[in-house]
């Protein structure tokens, strides 16, 4: 189905022109009830049609016995009987002209047992036989404002409104849950879909319809699993491109996180920094958890994000001044350095002999002080965001402070246009009285973050994902070389699962897509080895050759520093030796010219099970396990993307000359990175993963001294 095609299908799900409910019953706290109740309350316009053999007359009106019994076609089915019965609802009302349906029953396979998978590939084929858009199953169905609709059997379910926000979630409680928490925000969402196990419509099918909805500013998402990872990018680029922000809660950040999402709602999750760096370069961004989610749909739903990282911020406490700053570096927001000028027009304001960011106004000042000092910090070329400390008042006894507010929307409005931002925060995580709430409701262009730390961590991920080069579509290149793709492919293709090659294989590979990697041969006696050791050049390095010795120097199976042939000579039958005591046998030894008097770093690669292939970069040899200072990318990385993953580590400080140390060659560096990004999208399936460790980086040029490369069958599980 075109992606026109999926959003009309959505459109009928959220608009549908009546609803029946089928297996229907009046019991109470019935989601049947539930959701009769709600349709009544929100005043839906169509007709509600209960279905029950076993009822002739339900909540006043007739009860039907079946599908086809009705006085007009359906349109959107709620199915509220087990998941027995549920595939030969779905073929009547296919058969009756519904366009759309609620699938709440649980039992497809979302436990992995044998049974529920096949109950739940039959509905995945009759969704695809009958045309039908369904909405779940393991759900908690959809809402829509403009159309007054809901299938949530919630009764504390708040209304939607036509509005800037809209919510996709792969869950059934945390739906509602989260519609209550942007309500509190005073922001009525304008759909909210709970997709359950996602064998109906997708997170990427809400997505690409909420890309088209013109008043929408931000998507709000709770995501397992993604089994659909290209629709999905694609759909977050267009929301992207159409000025949407998708903020996602993703699970994935551990092991657990992704059993539970398996048995909860059938989901294979992938691990969060992959999904970070494929997702994150289609433009969406994810938070760890809901309450920092949230405040990002606070801030999104009423501006667009920044279009640079340097804050201003202004309160009237030195305590809170020293508590920002130290939030600051925790949170990882860049604090303005001032210029003399603005530093001089703030100072003239406040009649202070000197100022500095965060600006502590020292006392309490007029509207017109407060009003002239954030139009100064906008004005300044050194400023691209404004925080401002304030709270909404508790009653109306504080006109200054409301003053200080609407002053503070039209400030907001005028920065805008600028390029500019204008929010407040509350230094703590206060709640508002009724008279704040409706101060609220004056200030809709001004942002109201809660909690100093959340509020700075919050607007520096925003700067980081606004200042994200995207990557706009499908990337497709010709491979570097066909035959060794095909020549690879076919070895493969008669593995029967994770195959290790050894470093001479593997090292070819990187050879072969531009790698860099030291003179070397591979020998098999101690005078083949010393032979080669004279022709390579001293001093040498030795290593045995295996692809069940991943971790050659844990086995004592490397030696360094070889400056003579007799050296070579005596290390390689001694490597002999000890290698006849191991359970494997040797492919041999490899002579390499040692290299040295650089940086050594890490490059790897990893294929993950929902988002494909992501290179990683970090800190090189045995430290990348010690300090896990590590960046990821998607595999279709060019160099400027490279070079933000060099510049997010503490390697990368390190390569540009830290404390008087010679700088790398980070454009060699940059290379290495691209050209394993072209391997990955070259060999697609058959490659599990690459470990290059390490890799060398000297003032010019980088060399893979070590690397090792599994191999995958095509189309195998991860």
């Amino acid at each position: 189905m075109t992606s026109s095609g999926r959003n009309d299908a959505i459109g009928h799900l959220f608009h549908p022109k009546n609803v029946v409910l089928v297996g229907a019953s009046d019991r109470p706290g019935h989601w049947s009830q539930r959701v009769h109740d709600n349709l009544k309350r929100f005043c839906f316009a169509g007709k509600v049609f209960p279905v029950n053999p076993n009822r002739n007359e339900i909540w006043g009106a007739p009860c039907y016995p079946k599908l086809d019994a009705l006085p007009e076609a359906p349109d959107h089915i709620a199915i509220f009987t087990p998941a027995e019965t549920t595939l030969t609802i779905l073929a009547d009302g296919g058969a009756a002209g519904a366009r759309s349906a609620t699938v709440y029953a649980a039992g497809f396979g979302e436990g992995g047992d044998p049974e529920g998978r096949k109950r739940g590939a039959r509905l995945r084929e009759a969704i695809e036989r009958t045309g039908i858009a369904v909405i779940g199953p393991t759900c908690m169905g959809v809402a829509c404002g403009a159309a007054n609709f809901s299938t949530v059997p919630d009764e504390s379910l708040q209304p939607l409104m036509p509005g800037p926000v809209a919510i996709a979630v792969q869950s059934g409680a945390m739906a509602t849950v989260i519609n209550r928490a942007v309500n509190d925000l005073g922001l009525q969402p304008a759909f909210l879909a709970s997709c359950g196990s996602q064998i109906g419509c997708k997170i990427s099918d809400f997505i690409d319809y909420f890309a088209t909805v013109p008043e929408l500013r931000v998507i709000l998402c709770y995501i397992e699993g993604v089994p659909d990872t290209e629709r999905f990018l694609e759909a977050a680029r267009r929301a992207r491109a159409n000025g949407k922000a998708i903020v996602a809660v993703k699970v994935g950040a551990s092991e657990s996180s992704r059993a539970a999402a398996l048995a909860h709602t059938g989901s294979l999750a992938g691990s969060a920094e992959a999904f970070d760096a494929v997702a994150g370069s289609a433009g969406v961004i994810r938070f760890s958890s809901f309450e920092e989610a949230i405040e990002a749909v606070e801030f999104l739903a009423r501006l667009p994000l920044p279009r640079g990282r340097n804050i201003a911020v202004m309160s009237n406490s030195g305590a809170l001044r020293s508590l920002i700053t130290e939030a600051a570096e925790r949170t990882g927001a860049t604090l303005a350095t001032l210029s003399d000028a603005t530093q001089a027009s703030l100072g003239a304001i406040l009649e202070q002999a000197t100022v500095s960011n965060p600006l502590d106004t020292i006392r309490t000042i007029s509207t017109k002080q407060y009003t002239a000092c954030i139009d100064t910090l906008v004005d300044a070329p050194e400023v691209d965001i404004v925080l401002v400390a304030e709270d909404l008042p508790v009653d109306r006894s504080v006109d200054r402070r409301l003053g200080n507010l609407l002053s503070m929307e039209e400030l907001s409005r005028r920065a805008e246009a600028r390029g500019k931002t204008v929010a407040a925060f509350t230094p703590l995580l206060t709640s508002p009285s009724e008279y704040g709430r409706s101060v609220r409701e004056q200030i809709p262009r001004v942002p109201m973050l809660r909690g100093t730390e959340r509020a700075l961590r919050i607007v520096a991920a925003l700067t980081s994902a606004a200042a994200r080069p995207l990557h706009t579509g499908p990337f497709v290149t010709p491979p570097a070389d066909t035959e060794l793709v095909r020549q690879w492919r076919d070895r493969a293709a008669s593995l029967s699962g994770p195959t290790a090659l050894n470093e001479v294989e593997s090292k070819s590979l990187l050879r072969a897509y531009g790698i860099p990697v030291p003179p070397e041969r591979l020998v098999n006696t101690a005078d083949e080895a010393a032979t080669a050791a004279q022709e390579i050049g001293f001093p040498v390095v030795l290593k045995a050759v295996s692809a069940a010795l991943p971790h050659k120097s844990d086995a004592g199976l490397v030696c360094l520093n070889l400056n003579d042939a007799d050296a070579v000579r005596q290390a390689a039958a001694a490597m002999a030796e000890r290698a006849s005591s191991l359970p494997t046998t040797l492919d041999g030894m490899l002579v390499a010219k040692q290299v040295s008097g650089g940086t050594e770093v890490v490059l790897g690669l990893q294929r993950d099970v929902e988002m494909g292939p992501v290179v990683m970069f970090g800190m090189g040899g045995v430290l990348v396990e010690l300090f896990k200072d590590v960046s990821f990318a998607p595999a279709t990385l060019d160099k400027t993307v490279a070079r933000e993953m060099v510049r997010a580590t503490r390697a990368g400080a390190m390569l540009d000359g830290f404390r008087g140390r010679k700088p790398g060659d980070i454009d060699a560096l940059c290379d290495a990175l691209v050209n394993l990004g072209r391997l990955a999208r070259d060999f697609g399936d058959v490659i599990e993963s690459v470990d290059v460790n390490p890799l060398l980086v000297r003032e010019q040029g980088v060399t893979a001294l070590d690397a090792l490369v599994v191999l995958r069958p095509p189309d195998a599980k991860s």
